[in-house]
């Protein structure tokens, strides 16, 4: 297989099935057309004789195209064939045996069988014909082509009538009845039963004009019969007879053939004192009932070809029931060109036509004579029927699964290329599979449909010209088919036909839209209250509009109303939209977001000059918060280079004093004095240490190393590294903490150190002789630290305040302590990703640390 995924293999295979698609094309059209003639047939001679049939009709050509010699030539008189020829196309009464009834005949004492090949052609000084010398000629056969070989005639309508048991409705003119073609009439109930005057009056008058003519006829018939013709009278009643035996005088015939211009055979007339009916409907002298007598509440709707519409009262329309089985025989539909003519095609009077009759001359047949003969020609193809049988078969079959088994083989190999792994997609395989499938069906629309043009227009005669345009068509249309196979076979392999649709992508765009729709929408009614009531507003204008203009029934302004209420409720949306966002940004800054800023994309120009406005108010609040930022970070640096600066010859003081302390002094005063000048540089070396961690913390320059703590382990040791300083201040400490490990995520040096200035915290403010307590809480996703205890001192400050830096619960900054402690330790827990929370209920101090639990 893999031998055809290079492009020459691909290639070979569309040829292979083109080429064997075009045999089982050819296979299954013969087969068609020679089973049709009964080639597969039981009866043998049934395929015999419609072989004949087409050779009669390819000797018709030559007849006629003979008949300015006398419908006669050399190469006809030599030909198997016994032919005649008739004038005219009405052979139904005509004797095909009497010479009388032939203007041509090259047989006289043979009698015509009765499957004679006969037919009949319209010709003229235009008509073309073409000559071919072979039977069965596909690619220039014998061809008579006739233009205009029936003209359109526009026919007075003398009458019209509905058979109410066969449920037709038909005109009269041009001597006979016609049935009505369904699209101009129809047999409908109406609000108006009196129809459109105009169609009415119309058809009044056809009726008064009919009656008038009989009325003129029974005079003229009332003057013959008291005067000359009193033979025809008989009973009060006038009867016109034709070819009379009785007639003894031509005078008498002549008379009787006048009258008979008039009324017809079966038209009785009788005297207005003998009872005439005066409501009848007279159609070629025959008196008809109208169709109100029986049917009431009903009109007959008519449509014309020249735009003109009318209903037509029942009393209008002649009832034709009585005449149900004569109009059943009636075929030929006609259209209506106005109300008061209606249209048929007729043969071309311009036309000359002749009947054809011809047959075999089996004498010269059985001896074979004549082998170019196309009676000849024909028996030698009807005997080859039994071999014919089993190759076209055969070929419709082998061809099938050749081609089939070809285009399957192209399929399998579509998407490979030869020395690379997987499928490959190409251009034609890129494009969206049901796009690539209207795009076939377009393609082949327009191969077929330029066929068509093409062919129409080049005539029935250039069938070898219109093959090798049908045989390129077909190329073209396998072409195409293979480029789609391809599409489609590709996308199958990559299982994306769906992805790979231009539906899926307008889905896709469609939802991605309505989904944006839907965050707008909740984004307009989180921020604007007051959207349902707009809305409500809109729905009802809309409703009252509607309203009005079905009441004032203004429908034609309908379309345009509803595309401006469109219009409108997008442009609302759009305005809702826009100020949701202004007003959003706005609640955003008033809440510290000092990064929001309105998007000005779509927005109108009316409201984008405000929304301009609040992105200026944003940007100055920004340059005054970077300032601001700007101003701390410098004080930071200060304090850490300053305390760098002091860290130095502060050492050297504690060096110093702690030499001193080394050395023998008896002076007690001198004692005391090293004393307060180690504790105060202690304090100091302190004080200095915090400050430059928390101008760390603050500037980020902590590198912190997140593992996994065990809280429980870290918490207990932390509390029991200050159990003999809080004995020693008299502070009780009561610890609630579970005793499974729980863990979080954090550095923990730095976590030791937030447990340890709180711890410090307590041990420095508590009030003695109270106690203090320490608690782990967990849920499924958090873990808190909780540190209360009763401060000594008076807590007139809020929790707030007491976080910021060198503020202290001790406003007389008496005790111990610089104030960075709790300010140290919520930059490095929030540094960590957890938090660090005060509240003060009076002298209860309590500190909460939250971290997500692992």
């Amino acid at each position: 297989m893999k031998r055809f995924y290079s492009r020459a293999g691909k290639i070979f295979l569309g040829i292979t099935c083109t080429v064997f698609t075009f045999i089982f094309a050819f296979s299954v059209f013969a087969c068609g057309i020679l089973g049709n003639w009964g080639l597969f047939s039981s009866n043998t001679s049934e395929f015999k004789n419609e072989l004949y049939k087409e050779a009669g009709r390819d000797y018709a050509t030559w007849i006629l195209y003979n008949a300015d010699n006398g419908f006669t030539s050399g190469r006809l008189e030599g030909m198997n064939c016994y032919y005649g020829v008739i004038a005219g196309k009405e052979t139904e009464d005509i004797d095909l045996n009497s010479d009388s009834s032939y203007i041509y005949r090259n047989f006289n004492d043979v009698k015509v069988p009765k499957n004679a090949f006969k037919d009949y052609y319209g010709i003229d000084g235009d008509t073309e014909i073409e000559l071919s010398e072979k039977l069965l000629d596909f690619w220039t056969p014998n061809y008579i082509g006739t233009d205009y070989s029936r003209v359109y005639t526009s026919v007075s309508i003398e009458g019209i009538g509905y058979d109410l048991i066969g449920q037709k409705a038909y005109v009269f003119g041009n001597g006979r009845f016609y049935p009505i073609q369904e699209y101009y009439c129809s047999y409908v109930t109406s609000e108006h039963p009196e129809g459109t005057p105009n169609t009415n009056n119309i058809y009044s008058r056809i009726w008064d004009n009919n009656k008038a003519d009989l009325e003129a006829g029974r005079e003229y018939v009332n003057y013959y019969s008291s005067s000359e013709t009193e033979k025809v009278q008989e009973d009060e009643s006038y009867y016109v007879v034709e070819d009379s035996e009785e007639t003894e005088s031509s005078e008498d015939t002549e008379k009787t053939e006048v009258t008979t211009d008039y009324l017809p055979e079966e038209t009785v007339i009788e005297s207005g004192a003998s009872g005439e009916d005066t409501n009848l409907l007279y159609i070629d002298g025959k008196g008809y009932k109208p169709l109100s007598d029986s049917v009431q509440g009903y009109v007959l709707a008519l449509n014309t070809d020249d735009g003109a519409t009318g209903k037509l009262s029942l009393d209008n329309v002649a009832d034709l029931s009585d005449i149900h089985g004569e109009l059943t025989q009636l075929k030929h539909e006609v259209s209506i060109d106005n109300i008061s003519f209606f249209g048929i095609y007729e043969d071309n009077p311009a036309l000359t036509y002749y009947t054809v009759v011809c047959f075999p001359n089996e004498t010269k047949l059985a001896a074979n004579t004549y082998t170019n003969d196309f009676y000849a020609q024909a028996k030698a193809v009807a005997s080859l029927a039994p071999t014919l049988k089993v190759i076209l078969l055969l070929a419709a079959i082998l061809s099938f699964v050749i081609a089939f088994g070809s285009w399957i083989m192209f399929l399998c190999a579509a998407g490979h290329k030869k020395g690379v792994e997987g499928i490959v997609e190409g251009p034609i395989e890129k494009i969206p599979a049901d796009l690539a499938i209207v795009l076939f069906i377009f393609a082949e629309s327009i191969v077929f449909g330029v066929c068509v043009s093409i062919v129409d227009e080049l005539g029935s005669s250039a069938f070898g010209l219109i093959g090798m345009i049908v045989a390129a068509t077909g190329i073209a249309a396998v072409l195409i088919g293979f480029l789609w196979s391809s599409n489609i076979a590709v996308n199958v392999k990559l299982r994306h036909v769906w992805k790979n649709s231009l539906i899926c992508k307008i889905l896709g765009i469609i939802k991605k839209w309505l989904g944006v729709f839907h965050q707008e929408t909740k984004y307009i009614r989180s921020t604007i209250k007051w959207t349902y009531r707009i809305w409500a507003i809109f729905v009802i204008i809309v409703i009252l509009e509607w309203l009005g203009i079905m009441v004032t029934d203004a429908q034609d302004v309908l379309f345009l109303w509803f595309m401006e209420k469109v219009a409108f409720g997008i442009l609302l949306h759009i305005f809702l939209r826009s100020y949701a966002r202004i007003k959003g940004t706005a609640l955003a800054l008033a809440e510290g977001d000092t990064t929001a800023q309105v998007d000005l994309k779509g927005m109108p120009l009316f409201l984008e000059e405000h929304a301009k406005a609040m992105n200026d108010i944003q940007s100055g609040i920004t340059v005054a918060l970077e300032e601001r930022t700007k101003s701390e970070r410098m004080k930071t640096e200060l304090i850490t280079n300053v305390s760098h600066d002091i860290k130095t010859p502060l050492t050297s003081i504690i060096n110093y004093v702690d030499l001193l302390e080394k050395e023998d002094i008896e002076n007690d005063k001198a004692k005391e004095y090293l004393e307060v000048l180690d504790r105060q540089s202690k304090r100091l070396k302190k004080l200095i240490e915090d400050l430059i961690e928390a101008s760390k913390v603050s500037t980020g320059n902590i590198k912190f190393n997140i593992e996994k703590v065990n809280a429980v382990t870290l918490l207990n040791q932390s509390v029991g590294e200050f159990s003999d300083r809080l004995e020693a201040n008299k502070i009780t400490v009561v610890t609630n903490i579970p005793a499974a490990d729980a863990y979080l995520q954090a550095d923990n040096r730095y976590l030791w150190r937030v447990f340890d200035n709180l711890m410090s915290n307590i041990v420095k403010y508590a009030q003695p002789n109270t106690r203090a307590y320490v608690d782990l809480e967990q849920d499924d996703k958090k873990l808190r630290f909780v540190f209360r205890n009763t401060s000594k001192e008076e807590l007139n400050i809020t929790a707030d305040e007491l976080m910021e830096r060198f503020v202290r619960g001790d406003k007389s900054r008496y005790t111990d302590g610089n104030g960075l402690g709790l300010s140290i330790a919520r930059s490095l827990t929030e540094a960590m990703g957890g938090t660090l929370k005060l509240s003060i209920d009076g002298d209860l101090f309590k500190a909460v640390v939250e971290f997500n639990k692992i």
